[in-house]
């Protein structure tokens, strides 16, 4: 008989743990019975052929709303976990981990960090949160080793509960997508270079410095683009940028795509100016897609992504937020890699191949094995 799993998570909306989890529930769905519980489902970007709960309970804005909701949440989630007779419980992110471990019952529970918590904005509550889900929690999963060690650190925590865990990746479905129709055929209509970044539009991802920096590359390569997939709170800001460098004809921010894949198989090179992630996903589907890298060596997984050999590494970039059109020297050494890796066929060529020998590491097979391992033994 199939054991019962359960899987939690704030939404299903646009985000890196949003998609890692619904490959996750698909995954595990051949070898246990599997549902996944989202507290507010009424935008759902990602689709999944795994039973979906709605709890119907979103986030407020007001402290007191927060608290109340939270409340509502656990003891919903403790009843579900009664009803399905819950032996496993798998939550990833914060709001949902805190809810997984107070809703408790006689299911074992695994929380999943995939980020650095000490760059994330903190408050009291954030933090008591985290601790009490930390210390609360069977097992906890992250997705690096930087992550792992920023938990040890930030939170004084013993290591003895913490499992190391890659995002998994349907190889499979992205080589299916990466072929279909783009609908943006004016701008992958020419041969020239395609520069592309997808990724919230955020401070973490820094891509101002990655518009700058193609300033100067678009001087040298007049026909290349760049193409910046995402939607996030600095789009104005950055579309003003954009304006400022004379770049209207040359960049373009494009929204939240459902099937990233087909982008990137028609790109040519993908940089990264992240200032910290935890497993970048869209790294290693890059990867798939058998892109060559540029990336910031930020805080997270790149070290272990790239293992001093898959890609093209540089030193991470300031977070100090200049959305003035001035062009800094990391700019300008940014700029410089992206010039030099384009106009070298060689290197092109090579980090096609290292990136599609790389990628075969976190095929979901050999990840799901691993989720299995840990279910079985804890």
């Amino acid at each position: 008989m199939k054991k019962n799993v359960l899987l939690i998570i704030q939404n299903l909306q646009n985000g890196g743990a949003e998609h890692a989890i619904t490959i996750l529930a698909e995954s595990l769905k051949e070898d246990y019975n599997v549902c996944l519980v989202v507290f507010d489902g009424k935008e759902k970007e990602f689709n999944t052929n795994v039973e979906v709960i709605d709890l119907k309970l979103p986030e407020k804005d007001t402290i007191l709303g927060k608290i109340f909701v939270l409340f509502r949440r656990i003891r919903k989630l403790k009843q579900l976990k009664r009803d399905f007779n819950i032996e496993y419980t798998i939550s990833y992110l914060n709001g949902p981990n805190i809810v997984n471990v107070l809703s408790k019952g006689n299911d074992k529970k695994i929380i999943s960090v995939r980020n650095i918590q000490s760059k994330l904005k903190r408050n009291f509550y954030r933090e008591y949160a985290n601790k009490i889900s930390l210390k609360k929690a069977d097992k906890i999963v992250v997705v690096s080793e930087d992550v792992k060690n920023d938990i040890i650190n930030h939170y004084r925590f013993d290591n003895s509960k913490i499992i190391k865990i890659y995002n998994m990746l349907n190889i499979e479905e992205i080589k299916q997508k990466q072929k279909e129709p783009i609908e943006e055929k004016e701008i992958f209509n020419n041969n020239g270079i395609k520069i592309i970044n997808i990724g919230r539009l955020v401070l973490q991802k820094g891509q101002w410095h990655l518009i700058k920096s193609f300033k100067i590359v678009h001087e040298q390569i007049p026909d290349a683009k760049l193409i910046i997939i995402g939607k996030g709170e600095l789009r104005e800001d950055l579309m003003k940028l954009i304006d400022e460098l004379g770049l209207n004809n040359y960049v373009f921010i494009l929204d939240f795509k459902m099937n990233p894949y087909k982008y990137l198989y028609n790109s040519d090179i993908y940089v990264s100016t992240s200032m910290y992630e935890g497993m970048s996903n869209v790294i290693l589907e890059s990867m798939i897609c058998e892109l060559p890298i540029i990336a910031a060596n930020c805080l997270g997984g790149m070290n272990e992504i790239f293992d001093n050999k898959y890609g093209i590494v540089i030193p991470v970039l300031s977070d100090n937020y200049d959305i003035t059109n001035k062009i800094t020297q990391e700019d300008y050494n940014l700029a410089k890699t992206i010039i030099e890796t384009i106009n070298s066929k060689e290197q092109m060529k090579k980090y096609r191949e290292m990136s599609k020998t790389r990628a075969i590491d976190f095929d979901k097979e050999i990840i799901k094995k691993q989720w299995i391992n840990l279910i079985e033994e804890i």
